[in-house]
């Protein structure tokens, strides 16, 4: 018998279920139950006419599982995203409900699917809290709730809004990020009642507005949006310059390490500040860095800057306290270099002599060789070093031997060699002095001296990052080749052997890296209009015509010109924006290195000012 029990206790009869079981059955399972509820279980043992002895005990049933882990996931202005984690066991739905403390008796409920886990509720008050309760609903009956209180947000102005760092046409805008923000308004008016906004995301908190009056004072206002819904107004206001800027910054003498900038003197600055660091695509390779300089100064020195970076620099004049106008300028330092013409000048049974050229900015040289069956050996020699003898080497052995440049700490590629040392048999023999003496864009000169007894030579090249190798072989009274229809700004390696009828000697390696494609020389702007400049270059030999670009903040346009142009007209520009001006030469599909310039849109020095 199963008899359920009330809360104080007392046996529920009209709710008492029979179970009649099999004598040979000692353990039941019983079902339909009711949770968290105490019951009575009697086990009678029945004979065909007796009703035996009893046994009776007591049990209580186990409440339904609640919902766990219940939360407020995002606060809005009018809304509140809630999560949960579902309970285990089959449910049907969850129930939500809020007391409705404005409106006595009244209560928001919502019953949702058994699969959901989140839930939104709308339509609530700004900057208030609510209890919010949740439970599971399964086929037996609720779980027991769960409440957490909630609390909307509250409409409020954006905080620490500055207004800084003006310069004769711009100023920088900084805030605070606003929660639950998903925009803000940036609004700018000037003295005589001209307002211009822009309507920004929420992951802004700064802006430089630009196309200002110089001398001019300015009312500067943001407020944070909320969906439809506008925040409170912050207002500041700034004086735009009346001095004048830096007209010319430049950047030289660029190495891997270092770079020389400079600029002309600005009448009346006491100082400025130089501020520079990787641009977006090299992040992580160096960090920004910023120094102040005094009025006299108009050169600086920057050292220990990545290599192989593009680099945005900035130089702000300096009045006293107050920052003055910009300008910016870009330049990237050059990659760590390969050894160049790296080559063995002599080789026996046990030593190899090999040299190179010297490479500019290299504090030392790392040499190393080994073959298929010893260890790797390495010396590190002086930057002034350009040969090594390495001795104590097998028989007939084939050496692949290495160099690196190395530069403070960092090592630059790798340049590699093989020789074979000779048995004291007789052997043919290898040619000597061996050099490359004309390196082109698209070709290289080898010499070398004639090497008595051979019917001819073999050349051999090959990309050093990997390609398909050509050869020729050229007879035995040529003392020197050029190789053609090489790629430009690329290293190779060249071998040459002597050849005794079918038979090659041992080759002797050297290397080599074409030269750059010209870049284009004068690039200048000229005539500059309040709406148009003229763009004047000296003319590339050889090219097939040249690609122009223009770009103002995210803006860019581009024109594709034949090979007879040096200037170019363009128009349209807007006064007052300083533009960044681009040209490259074409080599029929091959694009030249870039040349850059940067111009501010005005039509004289003293509107520029």
């Amino acid at each position: 018998m199963v008899t359920p029990r009330s809360s104080k206790g007392l046996v529920l009869h009209l709710q008492q279920k029979q179970v009649d079981l099999k004598a040979d059955v000692n353990t039941a399972v019983v079902t339909g139950l009711t949770p968290q509820t105490d019951y009575s279980l009697t086990v009678y043992a029945v004979y065909p006419s007796l009703i035996g002895e009893s046994a009776t005990i007591p049990v209580q049933t186990t409440p339904l599982p609640q919902v766990s882990n219940f939360r407020v996931i995002e606060e809005g202005l009018f809304s509140l995203r809630l999560g949960w984690t579902p309970p285990l066991g089959k449910i049907n739905g969850f129930k939500i409900f809020i007391p409705r403390s404005n409106r006595p008796g009244f209560t928001y409920e919502q019953l949702l699917p058994g699969d959901t886990s989140s839930h939104v509720i709308d339509s609530l008050e700004e900057d208030k809290k609510y209890t919010i309760s949740i439970y599971a609903v399964f086929p037996e009956g609720p779980s027991e709730p769960v409440s957490i209180v909630g609390k909307t947000l509250k409409l409020v102005t954006v905080q620490q809004f500055l207004v800084q760092n003006a310069t004769t046409d711009t100023v920088q805008a900084r805030w605070t990020s606003v929660r639950g923000a998903t925009g803000y308004r940036l609004t700018w008016e000037s003295p005589d009642g001209h307002i211009e906004n822009i309507n920004l995301g929420d992951n802004f908190n700064f802006y430089m507005i630009q196309g200002l009056r110089p001398g001019s004072e300015y009312t500067i206002t943001i407020n944070p949006i909320f969906g439809d819904i506008e925040g409170p107004v912050t207002t500041n206001k700034i004086t735009t310059l009346e001095s004048s800027a830096v007209q010319t910054l430049k950047v030289s003498a660029v190495t891997t390490s270092t770079a020389v900038v400079s600029w002309n003197s600005v009448p009346g600055a006491t100082g400025y500040r130089l501020a520079w660091g990787p641009t977006p695509e090299f992040i992580g390779r160096d960090r920004p860095r910023q120094l102040a300089l005094n009025g006299s100064t108009t050169e600086y020195l920057l050292k220990n800057v990545a290599h192989d970076t593009e680099y945005v620099l900035t130089l702000y004049v300096l009045f006293g306290p107050v920052v003055g106008p910009g300008i910016s300028a870009t330049f990237r330092t050059s990659p760590l270099g390969y050894v160049s013409n790296f080559k063995v000048t002599s080789y026996t049974s046990t030593s190899i002599d090999v040299e190179w050229s010297p490479i500019v900015g290299a504090t030392e040289y790392k040499l190393s060789w080994s073959t298929e069956d010893s260890s790797l050996q390495s010396q590190y020699l002086d930057h002034t070093v350009l040969f090594h003898h390495i001795k104590d080497l097998n028989p007939q052995s084939t050496y692949i031997i290495t160099i690196h440049a190395l530069y403070g700490n960092a090592e630059g590629p790798e340049i590699s060699l093989s020789q074979l040392t000779v048995s004291e048999s007789e052997h043919i023999q290898a040619v000597k002095d061996v050099k490359v003496v004309d390196i082109g864009v698209n070709s290289f000169t080898l010499s070398w001296r004639k090497t008595p007894g051979t019917s001819g030579y073999k050349i051999s090249w090959i990309p050093f990052l990997g390609g398909d190798e050509k050869s020729h072989v050229v007879p035995a009274a040529s003392t020197s080749f050029t190789i053609k229809n090489l790629r430009e700004s690329s290293a190779y390696k060249i071998q040459l052997s002597s050849m005794v009828g079918n038979r090659e000697g041992s080759p002797v390696l050297v290397t080599a890296r074409t030269l750059d494609l010209p870049k284009v020389n004068g690039f200048a702007a000229l005539n500059t209009t309040d709406s148009s400049t003229i763009l004047n270059w000296t003319r590339v030999a050889g090219v097939s015509g040249y690609r122009l670009s223009w770009r103002h903040i995210s803006e860019t346009k581009t024109e594709t010109l034949g090979p007879g142009f040096s200037s170019y007209k363009i128009g349209d520009l807007l006064y007052g924006r300083t533009y960044i001006f681009t040209i490259r030469p074409l080599y029929g599909e091959v694009e030249g290195p870039i040349s850059t310039i940067y111009q501010r849109i005005c039509k004289t020095l003293l509107q520029c000012m």
